[in-house]
C-alpha cells in the first residue's frame, strides 16, 4: 500500500491529524494497533458503570467551548462545565487542593511546622534547575518532604532529583507568597487555577470527544500494530504483514518506542536515555454511598508513601451519568517505573493492596465492590530530565529528515493536556500541507 500521508496511532492527536488531512483532500491512511480508535481517551462501559481510562478533563484555552474545537464535531449541549472539587489527603483529613495554598486547613501542629519551615526555607543559589530544589526553595522543607515530593514521586515513579524544572509547567501551582500566606491564615480566598473549571460530557464519558474526532473518517485501519519502520525507503510494516509507503508520517506513538521501531543506531541510542512512568488505573463499581468526606470529591491526591496509589477519583461525582442511581464509579491510580510494568502482579498483588488501603482509609468496603476494570497505561508520564530537551531536539531533527513529524503528548515526549495534543497535530499537519 502506498499513501502520501501516514498517521500512526489513533488517539485524539492522530484522529485530529487524519481529520485535517481528509478535509484537505489528501491521500492518507491511519493505522491503529488496537481494535478501536481513541488511544487513552476512551471509556469502558460495564453494565451500570462507565469508566474512563483515567481522569480525562477538557481544559480549553484556545477555544471558548467544545463545539469550537476544530474537526471534533462536538455539540455544546452534550457537555457541561464542572467546577473542580479536588483534595489532598494530609494530616488524616481532606485538604483543599492545591495543598500549598491551603496549609491552614492542616491540624495545628502540622500547620505550624509547615509555616516555620516556610519562613526558614533555603534560598536557591543562582538559577533553580531541578524539580526537587524548586519545591524545597519555594515551599519549605516540611511541605516538600511531607506532601509535594512524595506526591510527585509516587505519580511519576521516579526520584525528583532526576527531574528538571521543565517538569514544572502550568499544571504545577507556583510558590506565590501572597497565596501561600493567605493559605496559612486560612482566609478562604479562592483563586482561579488552570483547571478550576473544566468541560466534561453529560453522558457517555470522555469517549464523546473520541467519537467526535473519529466522525466520518474513511481511511482508518485498526488492529494494525506497526512493528518496523524503514527510514531510507519510508516504509512501515505492521504485525499483519501490511506494508505502507509514505512521504510524510505523523506518529503519536510514544517517541521512545517510535525510535526503537526504526532500529536506527542514532535514534535508539538517544531513545535509551529517555524515561517515563506507567500507570495502572483500577476502576471499581461500588454499591451505595461514599463516605461523607468524599461525597463531592472529583479526585484526591494521596502523598502517603504507605498507601499504594497516588490518586483516588470518583467519576460519578463528576457526572452522575457515569453510574446508575445508588452506585458509584471510582478509580485509583498506581505509578510504576516504565521499565518495570511487565513484572507487576497487577491482580494478585497490586489490586489487593489497593483494596486493602481503601478499606483501611474507610473510603470503599471490599464487599461493596461489584465490578472491577483495570487499565494499564504503559506510557503515562514522560520524565523531564535535564537532558530531555536536547535529546528530543536531536530525535525530532533526525526523524524530520525522513519525513516523520511526531504529534501529541507522547509523540513529542511532553506533558500536555488534550487540547494541546489536538492543537499540536493540527499545527504540524498544516505546516506540511
Amino acid at each position: 500500500m502506498s499513501r502520501k500521508w501516514l498517521v500512526a496511532g489513533g488517539g485524539i492527536s492522530g484522529l485530529a491529524a487524519a481529520q485535517c488531512l481528509q478535509a484537505n483532500g489528501r491521500d492518507y491512511v491511519l493505522l491503529e494497533r488496537c481494535p478501536a480508535v481513541g488511544g487513552l481517551t476512551r471509556t469502558t462501559q460495564v453494565e451500570d458503570f462507565c469508566f474512563d481510562y483515567t481522569g480525562h478533563f477538557l481544559h480549553l484555552r484556545r477555544y471558548p467551548s467544545p463545539a469550537q474545537v476544530p474537526f471534533a464535531h462536538l455539540n455544546d449541549n452534550d457537555w457541561e462545565t464542572v467546577e473542580r472539587k479536588s483534595y489532598f489527603f494530609a494530616g488524616g483529613r481532606l485538604i483543599d487542593a492545591p495543598i500549598q495554598y491551603h496549609l491552614g486547613e492542616l491540624p495545628d501542629d502540622l500547620r505550624n511546622a509547615c509555616e516555620k519551615s516556610y519562613n526558614e526555607r533555603p534560598k536557591a543559589e543562582g538559577e533553580v534547575t531541578g524539580f526537587r530544589e524548586f519545591i524545597v526553595s519555594g515551599f519549605g522543607q516540611v511541605v516538600a518532604d511531607s506532601f509535594l515530593i512524595p506526591q510527585n514521586e509516587k505519580t511519576m515513579a521516579t526520584s525528583l532529583s532526576r527531574l528538571s524544572i521543565g517538569a514544572v509547567k502550568r499544571f504545577f501551582p507556583l510558590p506565590d507568597e501572597t497565596r501561600i500566606r493567605a493559605g496559612f491564615a486560612n482566609t478562604g480566598e479562592n483563586y482561579a487555577e488552570y483547571n478550576s473549571t473544566f468541560w466534561y460530557p453529560k453522558r457517555g464519558g470522555i469517549d464523546v470527544l473520541t467519537r467526535g474526532l473519529a466522525h466520518e473518517l474513511t481511511n482508518v485501519a485498526t488492529t494494525e500494530d506497526i512493528t518496523g519502520i524503514d527510514l531510507e525507503d519510508r516504509v512501515a510494516t505492521t504485525s499483519s504483514g501490511l506494508t505502507v509507503a509514505w512521504e510524510k508520517m505523523f506518529p503519536s506513538i510514544p517517541l521512545k518506542m517510535l525510535c526503537n521501531l526504526t532500529s536506527d543506531p542514532q535514534l535508539t541510542a538517544a531513545a535509551a536515555k529517555l524515561s517515563h512512568s506507567s500507570t495502572i488505573s483500577f476502576n471499581f463499581g461500588v454499591r451505595g454511598k461514599l463516605p461523607g468526606a468524599l461525597k463531592d470529591a472529583h479526585w484526591v491526591y494521596v502523598p502517603d508513601r504507605d498507601i499504594p496509589f497516588y490518586r483516588f477519583g470518583c467519576y460519578s461525582n463528576i457526572s452522575p451519568a457515569m453510574s446508575s442511581h445508588g452506585l458509584n464509579a471510582v478509580y485509583v491510580e498506581v505509578g510504576v517505573p516504565g521499565e518495570d510494568i511487565d513484572g507487576v502482579d497487577i491482580v494478585g498483588k497490586t489490586q489487593k493492596s489497593v483494596i486493602d488501603a481503601l478499606e483501611a482509609l474507610g473510603w470503599v468496603k471490599s464487599e461493596d465492590i461489584v465490578c472491577a476494570v483495570t487499565h494499564v497505561i504503559r506510557c503515562a508520564y514522560v520524565h523531564h530530565t535535564p537532558e530531555r530537551d536536547s535529546l528530543v531536539e536531536e530525535i525530532l531533527s533526525r526523524l524530520n529528515a525522513f519525513g516523520i513529524h511526531p504529534i501529541g503528548r507522547y509523540g513529542l515526549w511532553d506533558y500536555v493536556g488534550m487540547e494541546d495534543s489536538i492543537s499540536s497535530a493540527l499545527t504540524t499537519v498544516e505546516a506540511q500541507l
